[in-house]
Formats: C-alpha cells, sequence, structure tokens
C-alpha cells in the first residue's frame, strides 16, 4: 500500500504543477492578446490612381448587322412612303 501513496502524492504533485503552469499559460495568453492589439491597428489606406475599368469593344454578328440593316431599310422605305402620301 505504499505505492499507493506515493502514487496520490505524485498526482497531487503534478495537478499543483497544472495549475501553476495554467495561470502561467493564461499570463501569456493576455500578453499575446495585448501585443495583437497594438499590431492590428488599421494603417491609414495609402491613396492610389484607380485605373479604369475598360470593356472590350462590343462586336456583333453578320447575322445581327445583316437584320439591322434590313430593319433599318423597312424604316426608311416606310418613311419615304409616307412622306410622298403626304401624311409625314
Amino acid at each position: 500500500m505504499a505505492w499507493r501513496k506515493s502514487l496520490q502524492a505524485a498526482i497531487r504533485d503534478l495537478k499543483r504543477e497544472q495549475t501553476l503552469l495554467l495561470r502561467d499559460l493564461d499570463a501569456v495568453r493576455a500578453r499575446i492578446e495585448e501585443l495583437e492589439a497594438l499590431t492590428s491597428a488599421p494603417e491609414p489606406r495609402k491613396r492610389t490612381a484607380r485605373k479604369k475599368v475598360t470593356r472590350g469593344k462590343p462586336r456583333l454578328s453578320a447575322d445581327g448587322r445583316d437584320a439591322i440593316s434590313k430593319a433599318a431599310k423597312k424604316r426608311w422605305a416606310r418613311y419615304r412612303a409616307e412622306k410622298r402620301k403626304g401624311t409625314r
């Protein structure tokens, strides 16, 4: 039974050591938080020239250009026909 008493004494010593280490760890964590608070302050932004974003020139397909051309010709034909009639 002597081994049991020495084992209990070892456990008690280890728990005491654990308590001391946890207290030290809390102090270290608090110091780390203080230092992080100092370094996490936002730095003032430097003003830089903005780059103008440009898109490429929109392109129509040949079919699209053809459809627009035909529609424009149709409108002009209607305009000229109305002009001949005198309604415009």
